[in-house]
């Protein structure tokens, strides 16, 4: 499942992602969200993994994704509480350096929030075409 919100007056779109995480839905979040993204120029954006209850996606997938090129975020924050949700995701992070500027990976949202300087963000539903 994929949702997305966004914070007006922090201008951060947040995208919640939750249940098996694969190789397929990977790809059809980069479907689903780089055109929600585009919409949204110039803003942060955190992607919230702590939803994530069964990982498999692939080193090859995740190759394939940094080497892409992005969507412009002033900054990008991952919230992978689970270990090897982790670690992927920093793996991600450290592949993607020349496609994508101020990645950061932490653990908690709290950390996310924090890092991009929100006390009290008022996120609202982005719709998505289907």
């Amino acid at each position: 499942m994929i949702s997305f919100e966004f914070d007006e007056a922090d201008n951060v779109l947040r995208v919640t992602l939750s249940g098996e995480m694969t190789d397929d839905s990977v790809m059809e979040l980069s479907s689903k969200g780089v055109p929600v993204a585009a919409s949204f120029p110039a803003s942060s954006s955190i992607v919230d993994l702590s939803g994530i209850t069964r990982f498999d996606v692939s080193t090859r997938t995740i190759n394939l994704l940094a080497k892409t090129d992005a969507v412009y975020f002033t900054k990008r924050v991952f919230v992978a509480p689970r270990d090897v949700v982790y670690g992927t995701t920093r793996m991600f992070q450290v592949l993607s350096e020349r496609t994508r500027k101020n990645v950061h990976v932490v653990r908690t949202m709290d950390e996310a929030y924090k890092l991009l300087g929100l006390d009290s963000p008022k996120f609202v539903p982005v719709p998505i075409a289907k």
